[in-house]
């Protein structure tokens, strides 16, 4: 985020380092706090809480400010005098503040020639007095005290706005402040939404796949609810604060809830006939297509004799390639949200005659619209989620993103494998570890040039064979 702010060239900065630049204020890394072994106790010292708080104090902060720093954009020649704008070095740390000279071109600036691709600036604030300016040769701090002015390549300068907060005015906003009892419902809300679910309990896998012949004849129009079970779910939802005035305000982290996982978290009955149309429901008011790539994308499908829909039905995995998605803020994705369990929920099935919701389902609903009014499954604003990364030249030039929203390949290939090596809860992070490590010698057997049998290995191993590991393989 800072990165893409302007505030630092390297995303790899450290927490220390980005309070320094950011606030001008230290924060102290060197204590052996820092790299002690009992990280895992149950009972902390309070050397250790004090540690850990002032972490999550500073990275909140450090959020509130870098939320007002408005995205840097590059300099032209219709830019006008008197725009603020930031100077960067070749590795794109800004050097210093200040303003396009309002006072009329001449030639020369400190005998430097004046062309097109050079701008004049006023100098106003010096951040690294010691950095060189490539056209002068020569340290900032020499060229006298601000405000001066140099020439400077326009690909070297950045506007950001009159608006631009800085560091020596900025305030730092203190964290939300929870009741007790509003503390206990938020703990307990997450809580619920951390609960593992198996692959056995999640109904939500094949929500992408291809329409099947049994679903394009479910018609929920003339389905049979189950009408006192509704009632019930109803009279539960009922029970919430629905007006969006009432709900908090606050964004509580930039990484929030995958958003599948806590729609699973609602124990719903794989078996049931009305289960994947339930899940399709859920996605499309959860995730709505970008407008532009949606009208893109349908333009391109009557080209070639389709539609959004057909495609949608046989296969939408090739849309959500080319289209972005996101989800709504909390006031809009609670209402879609629940009309989708109360169309839903009290459907019987054809065969069992039970509802889609129970008793359980209908309340794990609730903690989940409460999770919505919270904040934690909207996407949070200014963030952008989905990035280019090429082009597909087979479908009419349509952009090909990549989401970087829920469960990446790295976590989605080798986290699924790994996670029958590890007990539901209760495990401490040495426990944890020493089974990782014990999983990835395992896998690197496993993946070892030759036999790709574990038994096989572990013979071949004893009878004195060598195999050649891939290391790199995790």
């Amino acid at each position: 985020m800072a990165k893409a702010n302007g505030v630092v060239s390297d995303a790899r900065i450290g927490l220390a380092d980005l309070c320094a630049i950011v606030f001008h204020e230290r924060l102290d890394k060197s204590t052996p706090l820092r790299v002690r072994t009992d990280w895992d106790n149950a009972q902390l010292s309070t050397e250790q809480l004090h540690y850990a708080a002032l972490d999550a104090s500073a990275s909140l902060q450090l959020y509130h400010h870098l939320s007002q720093v408005s995205i840097p954009v590059m300099i032209t020649e219709s830019t006008l005098p008197g725009t603020p704008v930031s100077v960067l070095q070749n590795d794109g740390q800004v050097i210093a503040h200040g303003i396009l000279s309002q006072e009329p071109p001449a030639p020369t600036c400190k005998g430097v020639n004046h062309t097109p691709s050079r701008a004049q600036v006023t100098i106003q604030h010096v951040v690294v007095p010691g950095a060189l300016l490539p056209l002068y040769d020569t340290s900032l701090a020499a060229l006298g005290p601000t405000p001066f002015d140099v020439l400077v390549k326009r690909t070297r300068l950045q506007h950001r706005g009159q608006n631009q907060p800085n560091a020596d005015t900025a305030q730092v906003v203190p964290p939300p402040a929870f009741a007790e009892a509003g503390q206990q419902t938020h703990d307990q809300l997450l809580q619920f939404l951390s609960r593992p679910v198996s692959a056995d309990e999640d109904w939500t896998e094949g929500v992408d796949d291809p329409v099947g012949e049994a679903e394009e004849t479910c018609d929920i129009s003339s389905a049979e609810p189950d009408r006192l079970g509704l009632e019930e779910g109803l009279i539960l939802l009922h029970e919430m604060a629905s007006s969006p005035s009432l709900w908090p305000a606050a964004i509580r982290s930039r990484v929030l809830m995958d958003v599948w996982h806590a729609m699973a978290c609602i124990r719903v009955s794989k078996e049931h006939g009305f289960r994947r149309p339930f899940a399709r429901a859920l996605r499309d008011a959860m995730l709505i297509p970008d407008a532009a790539d949606k009208s893109r994308i349908s333009h391109y499908l009557a080209s070639i004799g389709s539609s959004w829909d057909d495609v949608l039905r046989i296969k939408p995995r090739w849309l959500w390639k080319h289209c972005k998605r996101t989800i709504p803020p909390p006031e809009e994705l609670y209402a879609l949200v629940k009309e989708v369990y109360t169309t839903f929920g009290p459907l019987l099935d054809a065969k069992t005659r039970q509802p889609l919701f129970n008793a359980r389902a209908w309340k794990d609903a609730g903690n989940v619209l409460k999770a919505i009014q919270a904040g934690l499954l909207s996407d949070p604003p200014g963030i952008p989620l989905y990035f280019q990364i090429g082009v597909d030249k087979k479908h009419g030039n349509l952009p090909i993103y990549r989401c970087a929203r829920g469960t990446n390949n790295a976590e989605g290939g080798v986290h699924h494998s790994g996670r029958c090596h590890l007990p539901i809860s209760g495990v401490s992070a040495r426990h944890a570890s020493a089974r990782l490590r014990d999983f990835v010698l395992m896998h690197n057997l496993v993946v070892s040039k030759g036999p790709v049998c574990l038994g096989t290995v572990l013979i071949l191993h004893n009878l004195g064979w060598h195999l050649e590991p891939h290391w790199n393989s995790i």
